[in-house]
């Protein structure tokens, strides 16, 4: 279990360790109190192929700092129209939410699946699928469940989402990347989804792709995103999603340096 030093300090700031290079990512961590959100495990296919996939559920579980882990993404859409794709879906955000009770995380991270550029009657059956599944999923594991907007051009969707979930422990997670290239600004995301966000991706980018860039190295006003969620006034983790460790280093000074996210 995550100690209660590694879960609050540092305005419950997470990073996406890489098991490769584990002592690395474990010692700084350590010396900065920080937490782990998974992301390696997101593709258990891969992994059990190479024979990596137990190993890692062991290291992970054996560092005592997961808090969360991002759930299978490539292809993945529990509200899919079509049952066979729906039911493979369903499987594999099963797999992650067994992974995440394996390595102690207590919250799981789903991508929205939605096509972004269809609305009415497809809107609605999608949220109605992916509302019914994400209730039983949270029942089921007792999980926090958070669905990022990832191809989502404004919030629309995620907002239509979290009007018919029932399960309490159902939120957002708002990737601010993703949110800097959508067609809504930074702050209109927090204005129509800030009761129900409570988690935050944070990486930086130019405002056309999502690239990943440490913070401070894009197009990203910091201090108003900075701004913006000191005014949800509660607690959320924040994951760094900005690739290798020296990227994760940057970002973090950055964040000293500037005082922002509690840091």
């Amino acid at each position: 279990m995550i100690d209660s030093h590694s879960k609050k300090e540092k305005g419950s700031l997470q990073i996406q360790p890489v098991r490769a290079s584990r002592d690395k990512w474990g010692e700084y961590a350590s010396a900065e109190g920080i937490s782990f959100e998974i992301l390696e495990l997101s593709t258990p296919p891969a992994l059990n192929e190479s024979g990596l996939f137990e190993s890692c559920i062991e290291w992970y579980r054996d560092s005592g700092r997961v808090r969360s882990l991002h759930g299978n993404f490539i292809d993945v859409n529990p509200g899919s129209g079509d049952v066979l794709f729906r039911e493979l879906s369903k499987k594999r955000c099963r797999e992650s939410c067994e992974a995440a009770i394996k390595t102690g995380a207590e919250n799981v991270v789903f991508h929205s699946s939605c096509f972004p550029f269809l609305r009415g009657a497809y809107l609605e059956g999608w949220s109605a699928l992916c509302a019914d599944f994400y209730d039983e999923l949270a029942g089921e594991y007792d999980l926090n469940i958070f669905i990022e907007n990832s191809p989502d051009i404004d919030p629309e969707p995620l907002k239509n989402l979290m009007s018919v979930v029932k399960d309490s422990r159902i939120g957002v997670c708002l990737d601010l990347g993703h949110a800097n290239y959508s067609q809504v600004g930074i702050a209109g995301w927090f204005e129509e989804l800030g009761e129900k966000i409570g988690y935050l991706h944070l990486s930086d980018n130019m405002g056309t792709y999502d690239d990943h860039l440490p913070l401070g190295q894009g197009s990203i006003d910091w201090n108003e995103a900075d701004r913006l969620w000191r005014g949800l006034k509660r607690d959320t983790p924040l994951t760094l999603e900005v690739g290798n460790l020296d990227n994760v280093m940057k970002s973090v000074d950055f964040l000293k340096e500037k005082g922002l996210f509690g840091q």
